[in-house]
């Protein structure tokens, strides 16, 4: 039985996290499985994004896991496209199916964004200058675009649309 795969993709406070876990709370408990990019890679590892980082071996074992338990599988993370697209095309080979969506938003409104959150204090805004990367598509896949004008209860309603589920609200 191989799982569902979910991927949130988007700059710093864009809101993929957020998204990520109201969809784990739209399913049963230990149904969905989280993996969050930051969580990985700057909590279980305390590495930097860089190119062959062991978070991506890693990102990519966890996500296997659950999608080989037959879970739905929400990675989220900015996963910049050169460094991480070849590691989301071999997870999504696993899972029954692979959704993928990113938001493209200006620098300047990942900074307001940013400006809301309970972590704001962890990383300045030059910090997310040197993450922000603009629009990078995946070359294997389409992906669905969120726009600034997507609110994360829309972008949740979307993904559990996309999937085949319906989102509690």
């Amino acid at each position: 039985m191989k799982g569902t795969l979910v991927v949130l993709r988007g700059n710093s406070g864009s809101g993929k996290s957020t998204a990520a876990r109201r969809i784990q709370e739209q399913h049963d408990r230990a149904q969905c499985l989280v993996v969050g990019q930051d969580q990985v890679r700057r909590t279980m590892l305390r590495e930097r994004d860089v190119a062959g980082g062991a978070n991506i071996d890693l990102l990519e074992s966890i996500a296997e896991w659950g999608l080989d338990r037959g879970l739905l599988v929400v990675m989220d993370g900015i996963f910049n496209a050169g460094r991480y697209q070849r590691m989301l095309q071999r997870v999504a080979g696993r899972a029954s199916l692979a959704r993928f969506f990113a938001w493209d938003l200006s620098f300047d409104e990942t900074v307001a964004r940013h400006a809301h959150r309970a972590d704001r204090v962890d990383f300045t805004t030059d910090e997310m200058a040197d993450w922000y990367h603009g629009w990078q598509p995946l070359d294997f896949v389409d992906e669905e675009r969120f726009d600034a004008s997507v609110s994360i209860e829309d972008a949740v309603a979307r993904v559990e649309a996309a999937i085949g589920t319906r989102a509690r609200l």
